[in-house]
Protein backbone atom coordinates (compact mmCIF):
# COMPACT_ATOMS: atom_id res chain seq x y z
CA UNK A 1 0.00 0.00 0.00
CA UNK A 2 1.57 3.53 -0.83
CA UNK A 3 0.47 6.92 0.47
CA UNK A 4 -1.45 9.33 -0.80
CA UNK A 5 0.00 12.07 -3.48
CA UNK A 6 -0.34 15.50 -1.46
CA UNK A 7 -0.41 17.13 -4.55
CA UNK A 8 -3.30 14.99 -5.36
CA UNK A 9 -5.25 16.13 -2.25
CA UNK A 10 -4.69 20.24 -2.59
CA UNK A 11 -5.63 19.53 -6.31
CA UNK A 12 -9.24 17.68 -5.79
CA UNK A 13 -9.30 20.20 -2.58
CA UNK A 14 -8.56 23.51 -4.95
CA UNK A 15 -11.44 22.05 -7.08
CA UNK A 16 -13.83 22.04 -4.75
CA UNK A 17 -13.12 25.08 -3.77
CA UNK A 18 -13.18 27.00 -6.81
CA UNK A 19 -16.52 24.87 -7.52
CA UNK A 20 -17.67 26.60 -4.40
CA UNK A 21 -15.95 30.38 -5.25
CA UNK A 22 -17.93 30.06 -8.89
CA UNK A 23 -21.19 29.04 -7.54
CA UNK A 24 -21.54 32.11 -5.44
CA UNK A 25 -20.78 33.79 -8.47
CA UNK A 26 -23.77 32.37 -10.30
CA UNK A 27 -22.24 29.28 -12.42
CA UNK A 28 -23.33 25.67 -11.84
CA UNK A 29 -21.26 23.08 -12.28
CA UNK A 30 -21.64 20.31 -15.24
CA UNK A 31 -18.25 18.54 -15.00
CA UNK A 32 -15.89 18.35 -12.62
CA UNK A 33 -12.50 16.34 -14.28
CA UNK A 34 -13.69 16.31 -17.49
CA UNK A 35 -12.30 13.56 -19.72
CA UNK A 36 -11.92 14.23 -23.58
CA UNK A 37 -9.26 11.82 -24.93
CA UNK A 38 -6.49 11.65 -22.84
CA UNK A 39 -6.71 15.44 -21.72
CA UNK A 40 -8.93 16.83 -18.68
CA UNK A 41 -10.20 19.26 -17.78
CA UNK A 42 -10.53 20.63 -14.25
CA UNK A 43 -13.69 21.89 -14.18
CA UNK A 44 -17.02 22.75 -16.48
CA UNK A 45 -19.52 25.31 -15.44
CA UNK A 46 -22.36 27.06 -17.60
CA UNK A 47 -23.45 30.56 -16.71
CA UNK A 48 -26.73 30.65 -19.05
CA UNK A 49 -26.15 29.48 -22.22
CA UNK A 50 -22.10 30.14 -21.72
CA UNK A 51 -19.78 26.56 -20.98
CA UNK A 52 -16.21 27.65 -19.23
CA UNK A 53 -13.59 25.54 -18.93
CA UNK A 54 -11.84 26.01 -15.69
CA UNK A 55 -7.84 25.51 -14.81
CA UNK A 56 -7.31 25.40 -11.05
CA UNK A 57 -3.90 26.81 -9.73
CA UNK A 58 -2.79 26.50 -5.93
CA UNK A 59 0.36 27.84 -5.21
CA UNK A 60 2.16 27.69 -1.73
CA UNK A 61 3.00 31.59 -2.41
CA UNK A 62 2.04 34.16 -5.19
CA UNK A 63 2.85 32.86 -8.89
CA UNK A 64 0.09 30.37 -9.38
CA UNK A 65 -1.21 32.27 -12.65
CA UNK A 66 2.25 31.79 -14.06
CA UNK A 67 2.14 28.29 -13.34
CA UNK A 68 -0.67 27.72 -15.98
CA UNK A 69 1.70 27.59 -19.01
CA UNK A 70 1.42 27.25 -22.51
CA UNK A 71 1.82 23.52 -23.06
CA UNK A 72 -1.48 23.06 -20.50
CA UNK A 73 -3.12 25.83 -22.12
CA UNK A 74 -3.03 24.11 -25.74
CA UNK A 75 -4.19 20.49 -23.70
CA UNK A 76 -7.10 21.59 -22.38
CA UNK A 77 -7.80 23.83 -26.11
CA UNK A 78 -7.70 20.60 -27.42
CA UNK A 79 -9.79 18.76 -24.46
CA UNK A 80 -12.59 21.61 -25.68
CA UNK A 81 -12.37 20.77 -29.27
CA UNK A 82 -13.45 17.05 -27.73
CA UNK A 83 -16.12 18.49 -25.45
CA UNK A 84 -17.76 20.41 -27.37
CA UNK A 85 -19.05 17.06 -29.66
CA UNK A 86 -20.81 16.46 -26.00
CA UNK A 87 -21.91 19.54 -25.72
CA UNK A 88 -23.18 20.95 -28.36
CA UNK A 89 -23.41 24.49 -30.64
CA UNK A 90 -22.51 26.63 -27.36
CA UNK A 91 -20.15 29.68 -26.15
CA UNK A 92 -17.10 28.49 -24.41
CA UNK A 93 -14.92 30.45 -22.74
CA UNK A 94 -11.94 29.21 -20.56
CA UNK A 95 -10.94 30.67 -16.98
CA UNK A 96 -8.66 30.78 -14.43
CA UNK A 97 -8.92 30.46 -10.96
CA UNK A 98 -5.90 30.95 -8.44
CA UNK A 99 -5.55 29.99 -4.81
CA UNK A 100 -2.39 31.16 -3.17
CA UNK A 101 -1.54 30.52 -0.08
CA UNK A 102 -0.73 33.72 2.77
CA UNK A 103 0.18 34.53 5.51
CA UNK A 104 -2.98 35.95 6.75
CA UNK A 105 -4.81 32.73 4.93
CA UNK A 106 -5.82 31.35 0.83
CA UNK A 107 -6.54 34.41 -1.50
CA UNK A 108 -9.26 33.27 -4.87
CA UNK A 109 -8.84 35.51 -8.15
CA UNK A 110 -11.36 34.69 -10.71
CA UNK A 111 -10.24 35.46 -14.26
CA UNK A 112 -12.33 35.04 -16.82
CA UNK A 113 -11.40 34.61 -20.47
CA UNK A 114 -7.50 34.22 -19.06
CA UNK A 115 -6.56 32.85 -22.26
CA UNK A 116 -7.87 32.12 -25.74
CA UNK A 117 -6.78 29.45 -28.46
CA UNK A 118 -4.73 31.35 -31.00
CA UNK A 119 -5.58 34.93 -29.23
CA UNK A 120 -9.53 34.66 -30.24
CA UNK A 121 -12.32 34.02 -27.94
CA UNK A 122 -14.67 31.05 -28.91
Amino acid sequence: MHEADPRHARGEAGEEIARLFLETRGYRLVARRLRAGRRELDLVVERGRLLVAVEVKWRRSAGAAEAWRPAQRARAAEAVLLAMEEFGDRPWRFDLVTIEERSDGLTLTHRPGAWSPGGSYW
